[in-house]
């Protein structure tokens, strides 16, 4: 059976996936896995020195602020981020460069409190608000914007929560490895009122195998 992706303007694109076998699974989870690891230590290195986090906002920072230049995010927008980690660049980033004020969330506690405590140490309290939650039940019908992280998990269980309780007309910007994005795609093409109106690439960083996606979605 073909799978069809809808884009923008309700054509479909057609997509035909073959089924990940045993050994590709595999290398995926592991990727995720060192993945993950490396956002973890560098989001620990950021929260805990000056220099590093200079580095981090100036590589990774700058690959966000294009995101949301691209997707024409403004001040009026209410955004949630699902996966913020200990040093939230994403909310670092809309804040700082956008004045926009957005709640990130982790369910990870100690990730939470090392957020709060930056938060708290560069003033930035009026702009940021860090709580402890998790993407696969968390309230989501009250933001305009919602950002998932590609760290997040479990990130199918989260995609359907997000797009079934994300009020009308919202937009989702979901990030993932560019060799795991055929679940994505999938999610996707299961909600029917989920529109993909865009998608970027970014390469991978210097230390990683692989790059990462970021959709932009529209919930008609």
């Amino acid at each position: 059976m073909k799978k069809m992706v809808k884009s923008a303007n309700d054509s479909c694109v057609n997509l035909q996936p073959k089924k990940p076998d045993a050994i590709v699974r595999l290398l995926i989870f592991l990727t995720n896995k060192t993945s993950n690891y490396f956002w973890g230590i560098a989001d620990i290195l950021s929260n805990k020195f000056d220099k590093f986090a200079e580095i981090y906002e100036k590589s990774i920072g700058s690959k966000y602020k294009m995101e949301y230049e691209t997707f024409g995010l403004s001040q009026d927008k209410k955004v949630l981020h699902i996966g913020c980690g200990a040093y939230p660049m994403t909310e670092i980033t809309l804040a700082k460069l956008f004045g926009i004020e957005v709640t990130g969330i982790d369910k990870n506690p100690r990730a939470v409190k090392l957020a709060e405590e930056f938060i708290h140490k560069y003033k930035l309290d009026d702009k940021i608000n860090i709580e402890h939650g998790d993407g696969v039940n968390y309230p989501a019908n009250k933001f305009d914007v919602i950002i998932i992280s590609s760290c997040s998990y479990p990130k199918v269980k989260i995609l359907h929560h997000i797009f079934k309780s994300a009020k009308k007309h919202s937009i989702i910007i979901v990030r993932e490895l560019d060799i795991a994005t055929d679940g994505i795609l999938e999610c996707i093409d299961s909600h029917k009122d989920i529109i993909l109106e865009k998608r970027i690439h970014h390469p991978a960083p210097i230390l990683l195998l692989t790059g990462w996606d970021a959709f932009f979605l529209i919930k008609r």
